[in-house]
């Protein structure tokens, strides 16, 4: 024994030593961080993906309230207004006027892309993982920045192409 460190009759280490417990915890750091990494992807996709279908929840409520609502121009905005108000009362910041216009916004523009059923798991569920409740690819891979972007672009083939 040589400082901590197992010696074979030839002066080198022997297995077991520092050598392989070296190689070993090399390994164990590796993985740990790879795993890390992996869960932290995993967990960013998810909050991506519930904030955006918040979003689409919210602009799709925002339409249904305005459209069997008062015909009246000034409506919808009235409708935006109080649910900004009230939302930010019990949030705090985050759901300003400009914020629920750009989901009502995503709303109108992606509306095909999730189902009937997909979308009450969702928003009456509330139980299921995100990623269970599609069993198709998930609808939105983007960043909610990324999308507010793509909704500027008027034709929907366009809007497509440069979010693939």
């Amino acid at each position: 024994m040589l400082g901590g460190i197992a010696m074979d009759k030839k002066n080198s280490l022997a297995p077991g030593s520092l050598e392989t417990s070296v190689t070993g915890m090399d390994a164990l750091c590796r993985n740990s961080i790879a795993l890390i990494q992996y869960a932290r992807r995993i967990a960013a996709s998810q909050i991506n993906l519930v904030q955006l279908m918040t979003y689409y929840a919210l602009g799709r409520w925002i339409v249904e309230e305005q459209q069997s609502g008062e015909h009246r121009a000034g409506y919808g905005k009235k409708v935006i207004q109080t649910l900004s108000n009230k939302l930010n009362a019990e949030f705090g910041k985050g759901f300003s006027v400009d914020t629920l216009e750009n989901a009502r916004k995503f709303y109108l523009c992606y509306q095909e892309r999730i189902s009937e059923a997909a979308f009450r798991k969702f928003t009456e569920g509330k139980s299921e993982a995100v990623f269970r409740i599609f069993d198709e690819p998930i609808p939105f891979t983007l960043s909610w920045s990324h999308y507010l972007q793509l909704m500027r672009i008027k034709n929907p083939d366009e809007r497509r192409f440069y979010e693939i």
